[in-house]
């Protein structure tokens, strides 16, 4: 699954520079998660890219909150969970 995210924005190398750290941040918050290879898989990876994005085209330029934001958005929701027979069912 390849996410497509249109930003519209152009970013200066400083920018660039802060969304890297932001990303390795995030990187380094999941890397408990995947220890296999101590790092998120690409679809994970990716998602955090998006969500960096996201927040540094609309202004966010601070490392702390563009990766709390990152790994908030990123955050299962606890609504519902899809079981093997494709029902859902509610675990709230």
């Amino acid at each position: 699954m390849t996410m497509m995210l249109q930003i519209g924005h152009v970013f200066n190398p400083s920018e660039i520079g802060i969304m890297q750290a932001a990303m390795k941040q995030a990187t380094n918050a999941l890397a408990f998660a995947f220890r296999e290879n101590d790092k998120p898989d690409a679809i994970t990876r990716e998602e955090l890219a998006c969500a960096i994005l996201h927040y540094a085209a609309r202004g966010e330029m601070d490392t702390a909150r563009l990766t709390a934001r990152a790994l908030h958005d990123l955050a299962p929701r606890p609504a519902y969970w899809v079981v093997r027979d494709h029902q859902t069912r509610n675990v709230a």
